[in-house]
């Protein structure tokens, strides 16, 4: 997947030892823990990313961006029963995570930080390192064991239940870096070598190591420390005590021609409009244009090896779509809502975000989070249909603009409540 990305915006302390003893303990492991087997992590959807020419996609290129659960690793779901633990141990429940520093392509080179890219690691795909942040609390992920307090969980009786949903999310960016790691010199090298470094097919991501941990901390369960260096400390693999992350199976690299997004309006402002005229069907609408840079050998389409355009909502916007029914099968999104849509009273209610191709019309979906779809009921479009040529400024390349239309409107039977709307998307760009 090779993605330019722009941001749209729509308008006393108690130190105890390491070890505890078994009597100590006042948490229990309930789930099996082999999610933190090589093959039984969480995956890392990325999908297809694509590599293509250094002058539309330099160091530093975004090339893909998700954010997942802990609950999609194999064996887990939402609901989960993960650990019990003592009321008493409110207080003192913890996530810790890492990278897998012990591999060289699962977290041990931070090879983004000769790029200025710090935290940056390297994967068994050339030139392409990740970074893994824990939402929750907002550290980005390194070798070192961090630490962050787990205040969500189910209480039942006298217990505290820490289930599956209860675990930050984790978001996980991969980028264009400049060198490969180093073929020496890390604990693991379990998958050698990468994957291609060019040709004509699409090649999966077939090492097996997880690229990221998280780990329970307290109540007795075997854990490592804030601040080890996860390359030499991994107590809780042996002790089945967390979940794995990583790209096996789920993503893929090529190397075809495509287009990047070279600009973007930044802000698209609607005019003033009343929530009864809104409620009697009126709307509101403005254009914004995309500036975009193609290789002259680019396919524009949706079907694969084709490249395709889509406006991807924020992710607080995608998961309160899907709690409204405004996601479609394909995994787009009808509507984009305002930020704070639901939990801050400030925020205008019944009133979303469409698009249209403002030359030929033609109804668009916004891309969601699932990273599944295909096509229009997946949220991408051609990059080209209704793109206007705009000269050239480096041969072999061909410079064109998009306009496309925002309508601000009343969601589909629902009844209009006043206040602000200031909605966020970003544009994609991706070989299909």
């Amino acid at each position: 997947m090779m993605i330019s990305r722009y941001r749209l915006t729509l308008t006393l302390i108690v130190m105890f030892g390491a070890v505890i003893s078994d009597a100590q303990a006042t948490c229990s492991r309930i789930y099996s823990g082999i999610q933190t087997r090589d093959n039984s992590t969480a995956q890392l959807t990325f999908g297809r990313i694509n590599l293509t020419s250094a002058h539309l996609q330099p160091v530093g290129t975004v090339l893909g961006s998700i954010v997942i659960s802990p609950a999609s690793a194999p064996g887990l779901t939402s609901e989960t029963l993960m650990w019990e633990c003592d009321i008493t141990d409110a207080d003192d429940l913890y996530e810790l995570f890492a990278t897998n520093g012990d591999d060289r392509v699962g977290g041990f080179w931070d090879i983004g930080a000769a790029d200025g890219l710090p935290n940056y690691f390297a994967t068994w795909f050339p030139y392409v390192a990740i970074r893994l942040t824990h939402v929750n609390s907002g550290q980005v992920y390194t070798r070192y064991w961090q630490q962050a307090r787990i205040t969500e969980y189910d209480t039942v009786g006298n217990k505290i239940q820490i289930k599956a949903k209860h675990l930050s999310l984790i978001q996980a960016e991969l980028v264009r870096v400049s060198s490969l790691p180093p073929t020496t010199g890390s604990v693991s090298n379990y998958c050698t070598g990468t994957a291609a470094s060019s040709g004509s097919g699409v090649y999966p991501y077939t090492c097996t190591q997880p690229n990221g941990y998280i780990q329970f901390q307290g109540g007795g369960i075997k854990s490592d420390s804030v601040g080890e260096d996860s390359s030499r400390y991994y107590r809780f693999w042996g002790a089945r005590n967390g979940v794995g992350y990583g790209m096996r199976s789920a993503a893929s690299i090529s190397y075809a021609a495509t287009c990047v997004a070279r600009n973007v309006t930044p802000v698209v402002t609607f005019l003033p409009v009343t929530a009864a005229e809104l409620n009697q069907g009126a709307t509101r609408s403005s254009d914004f244009t995309i500036d975009l840079e193609c290789d002259n050998a680019v396919n524009s389409g949706t079907s694969t090896n084709q490249t395709a355009l889509g406006i991807q909502v924020a992710q607080s916007a995608y998961t309160q779509a899907q709690s409204m029914g405004l996601v479609t099968s394909g995994g787009a999104v009808t509507h984009l809502l305002s930020n704070g849509y639901g939990s801050d009273p400030s925020v205008a209610t019944g009133v979303g975000i469409s698009l249209r191709n403002a030359k030929d019309g033609t109804a668009m979906n916004f891309l969601g989070w699932s990273n599944t779809g295909t096509g229009a009921s997946g949220g991408w479009y051609p990059v080209l249909d209704g793109a206007s040529r705009n000269g050239s400024n480096t041969q072999n390349f061909t410079n064109y603009s998009q306009t496309i239309t925002a309508t601000l409107s009343a969601l589909p039977g629902l009844t209009v409540k006043p206040g602000k709307v200031n909605a966020t998307a970003y544009v994609l760009v991706k070989v299909q």
